[in-house]
């Protein structure tokens, strides 16, 4: 709007009022008339003039007077020249302005660059200038005189990276403040002090925290020193003192780690008469940063770190020897996995309190690990399998185990009897359905040593026997047996009155294994170990049905036939011996 169409406005609302009382002043005669005409014009005059000033204002196209966006008065100025000014005060000068912190000698600088202070003078800018332009008339204008004769402060907000601003207070209180020492022990090779603390410094973070963002708010950068307070180190308890002084002396020991022998050293004990240590303590109570000597005692354990080698595997601890057989394919398969296998676990370490598991040491059973096929226990029938004569492995390594007096974990019979060691000391293996595990239950790494011979395995744990005098025996105890099935098969071939055996049956038991230990040669203990259910396995006949004259004939080539009252059994290499 113009100053012209201001006039015209003017001259309108000035015509009108005329109009309306025109009649009123047709009524009146002489002087009167002539009076009102003169108040009625100072009257339009004056209004006029203040419609004139009203327009004028609230058509103004700048921030009006009396308003400030922080300390800065933005008054007179337009949208633009108020974002230039600020931006020039702030944003400009967000890379200039340094923040220094100090703490006796030690200052560190910040500038604000560093915490990715954003100032947002947009939005305070146009806060400013949309003061006095919204609601009616009346409102604007009361708006307006308001902010001229009061003022208005508008805040600048902003915006940073508060978790680097914490970062950086974080550091310079680790670099300038001394952290306080509260009272301890100190333990030395021959000598033990009582520590009576040191007193330390502290600041107040969020005090730190706050006058930087100020700094921020401000865009100022005045030095600023950090309020520090001293901490005094807490009261030494004469318990927690006591606990820490006193140490059971413990003996040098070793442990296996990637299969090699680690020595762990010897602990030396310490002792102390707790009351000794209270008097020194409450002598020592209002002083600070002084090491006293404790009157202890050390305690030298009996086996020391130097001697450890002395102990290492010096004893055989048991040792266990079955045999086999390689007289017929089956049985040389057989010697060629129980060698295999065998070779793998010859050397294995294991230290104090490790499990030992059969099927993670050998690994899988397969042919191009170079085992062969043999016979096999697989669902209650024999047959044959590759890795064949493992059982025989892992149930020598049992008994080497039962008889060195060491932990079994886990162990399972065999579905059926086997031949190479006694009833209720076998322990059958699968790989990923059964396995062998036992602990090393002892103080020292045990070893465990492997020999095969072209007829027999023999396995030998060697570790440490820390009780000679004591012995162990294994004793089996048939609870029950129960008869092979026999099934014949009747043969018109063959004469009557004679037989072959098929399949040679097996018999099946129920035993319970005892562990019993002797200590100079009297019984002290008689343990049940477990108890092995063996299934009996069917004997198979084949007999002859065909009348013949003679009891014993003879045939056309002059051979004799089989006596009716004899039983032939077929060849060993026909009944399983690998399981």
């Amino acid at each position: 709007m113009t100053f012209t169409t201001s006039t015209y406005s003017v001259n309108i609302f000035c015509n009108g009022v005329f109009f309306m009382i025109s009649p009123v002043i047709q009524k009146l005669k002489g002087k009167n008339k002539v009076y009102i005409y003169i108040l009625l014009s100072i009257i339009g005059v004056s209004l006029a003039v203040s419609l004139i000033f009203t327009i004028a204002i609230l058509s103004n196209k700048k921030i009006y007077k009396g308003i400030y966006i922080e300390d800065v008065h933005v008054g007179k100025m337009t949208y633009s020249e108020g974002c230039h000014l600020l931006n020039s005060i702030y944003t400009d000068k967000i890379g200039e302005i340094e923040i220094t912190l100090t703490n006796n000698d030690f200052s560190k600088k910040f500038n604000l660059s560093e915490f990715d202070v954003v100032y947002n003078v947009e939005d305070a800018v146009k806060k400013a200038y949309d003061i006095g332009r919204t609601g009616n008339i009346f409102k604007r204008i009361k708006d307006i005189s308001n902010v001229s004769k009061n003022g208005i402060v508008i805040d600048l907000e902003f915006s940073f990276n508060e978790k680097k601003l914490m970062d950086s207070i974080e550091d310079f209180y680790k670099n300038s403040l001394i952290e306080v020492e509260n009272p301890d022990i100190i333990i030395e090779e021959n000598k033990v002090y009582f520590y009576t603390g040191k007193p330390g410094t502290a600041l107040d973070k969020d005090k730190v925290f706050d006058y930087i963002q100020n700094s921020i708010k401000t865009a100022s950068n005045k030095p600023f020193e950090v309020p520090v307070k001293k901490i005094y180190p807490d009261d030494a308890n004469v318990d927690d003192m006591y606990n820490k002084v006193i140490r059971q002396s413990k003996n040098a020991g070793a442990k296996v780690e990637n299969n090699e022998v680690v020595i762990v050293p010897h602990v030396t004990g310490i002792e102390i008469d707790k009351s000794e240590l209270s008097d020194i303590i409450d002598n020592l109570k209002n002083e600070y940063d002084v090491k006293r000597e404790l009157p202890v005692t050390f305690i030298e354990p009996e086996i020391k770190t130097e001697n450890v080698e002395d102990y290492l595997f010096r004893d055989v601890l048991a040792s266990y020897t079955s045999y086999f057989s390689t007289d017929s394919q089956n049985n040389a398969n057989r010697a060629v996995n129980i060698r295999l296998s065998s070779s793998v676990i010859n050397g294995t370490l294991l230290g104090p309190g490790e499990i030992f598991s059969f099927n993670d040491v050998v690994g899988p059973r397969t042919s191009d690990r170079g085992y062969l096929s043999a016979n096999v226990y697989i669902s209650g029938k024999i047959v044959p399998d590759v890795g064949g004569g493992i059982c025989q492995v892992s149930s020598t390594l049992y008994n080497a185990v039962l008889f060195s007096g060491l932990e079994t974990v886990y162990r399972m019979n065999h579905m059926f009897t086997v031949g190479y060691v006694p009833y209720g000391q076998d322990a059958a293996v699968s790989y990923n359905e059964l396995d062998f595990k036992f602990k090393n239950n002892t103080n020292w790494p045990i070893k465990i040593n492997a020999y095969v011979t072209n007829s027999s395995v023999k396995f030998e744990i060697v570790g440490t026997n820390e009780y000679p005098e004591r012995k162990i025996e294994i004793v089996n105890v048939q609870v029950s047996s129960t008869p092979a099935p026999v099934k014949y098969i009747d043969d018109p071939n063959m004469p009557e009155g004679t037989s072959v055996v098929i399949q040679s049956g097996k018999p099946g038991y129920v035993y319970d294994t005892y562990k019993v230990v002797k200590v100079n040669g009297v019984e002290t203990e008689r343990i049940l170990l477990h108890r092995s259910r063996y299934s009996p396995y069917q004997h198979i006949v084949k007999r002859g049905t065909k009348v013949v004259e003679n009891k014993v004939l003879e045939n056309t080539e002059g051979e004799g036939l089989i006596d009716s009252s004899e039983i032939i059994e077929l060849p060993e290499d026909s009944i399983p011996a690998v399981y």
